[in-house]
């Protein structure tokens, strides 16, 4: 009986419409589980809408619809939102049942350890954007038109901006291990970035600059303080592994 070296462990050859319906089964779940958190939501997603609104944007700026359906819009995308969010526990683990028969066990390892870190990674991100970023930019906004005209924000706009902002840096966070796959795979050198490391600090700088528009600079230097720590943190981690 001869044994394929090159298989994982348990793993078998299955046509691919048992994969494909194996993938579909999974999708369904995620899908189904989906619908329904969005369907419970959705009777709560106006007081969210008010809540969020309070939150992020400065007392004195009115809340306008332009359009008939803009609300409801909305509201269907923030509880779609939410229910992606607390689904995440569920796609990770639809997505790694169906990944583990095919998967060798470092691979495995591998994934136990990067998808938990990058979610905690997106989660810092997004907290930051939410937290400090989104409502600076509104109060640098209004503050600067306040004298000119009276803020109405689109409330389809302004939750464009803001779900935005919050997943750009969610995803921004996710340098480290961007940075740690590029070394590892031999794109960029390890002994480069830390040679060049005051090039990247004022590429880093001027991002936040532009991201964060704060005249008093707390919050740039903050957010910039932030992706340095995220930076030294990648190339602690390249050295290692």
């Amino acid at each position: 009986m001869s044994v394929n070296y090159d298989m994982p462990p348990g793993d078998r050859e299955l046509p691919l419409m048992v994969h494909l319906a194996e993938l579909r089964s999974r999708l369904l779940t995620i899908f189904g589980a989906v619908t329904i958190i969005a369907a419970v939501v959705f009777p709560f997603s106006g007081k969210l809408l008010h809540i969020i609104w309070s939150d992020l944007i400065p007392p004195g700026a009115e809340m306008v619809v332009y359009g008939p359906w803009e609300i409801i819009t909305i509201r269907i995308m923030l509880s779609l939102i939410c229910a992606f969010v607390i689904g995440v526990p569920l796609f990770i683990y639809e997505l790694l049942a169906f990944m583990k028969p095919g998967l060798f066990p470092s691979e495995r390892r591998f994934l136990l350890i990067v998808v938990p870190f990058s979610l905690l990674l997106f989660i810092a991100g997004a907290a930051i954007g939410y937290f400090l970023v989104v409502p600076t930019l509104f109060k640098f906004m209004i503050f600067h038109s306040s004298d000119v005209a009276i803020a109405q924000l689109s409330i389809g706009r302004t939750f464009s901006v803001v779900m935005t902002t919050v997943a750009g840096f969610g995803l921004i966070f996710q340098l480290p291990l961007l940075m740690v796959f590029a070394v590892k795979m031999g794109l960029v050198k390890y002994k480069s970035l830390r040679e060049k490391r005051w090039l990247v600090y004022g590429g880093l700088l001027a991002f936040a600059m532009l991201a964060t528009p704060d005249p008093t600079m707390i919050s740039q230097l903050i957010v910039a303080t932030m992706l340095v720590v995220l930076f030294e943190l990648s190339l602690l981690i390249a050295r290692f592994l």
